[in-house]
């Protein structure tokens, strides 16, 4: 999965009309999984997704890829 790189700078409005997310991700060492560190762009909100081979957790909600994608994509799509 790869993911653009962004400025991640607050509150940067230069590409859409709303504030950029700003996305930082850490490599899983041991146990832990990797992830991605999703933070609103006008304040500290956060969202985590922890992922491997077999599912996500986004925010200590565990389910399949597929699960997601059904869940996530219609959203998406509209």
């Amino acid at each position: 999965m790869k993911i653009s790189e962004r400025k991640n700078r607050y509150y940067n409005t230069e590409r859409f009309e709303q504030p950029e997310i700003r996305i930082y991700h850490k490599k899983g060492s041991g146990k832990k999984a990797p992830r991605y560190l999703l933070k609103c762009g006008c304040c500290n909100e956060k969202l985590e997704i922890y992922y491997d081979d077999k599912g996500l957790e986004i925010n200590g909600v565990n389910g399949s890829i597929e699960d997601w994608r059904e869940i996530l994509l219609p959203l998406l799509i509209s």
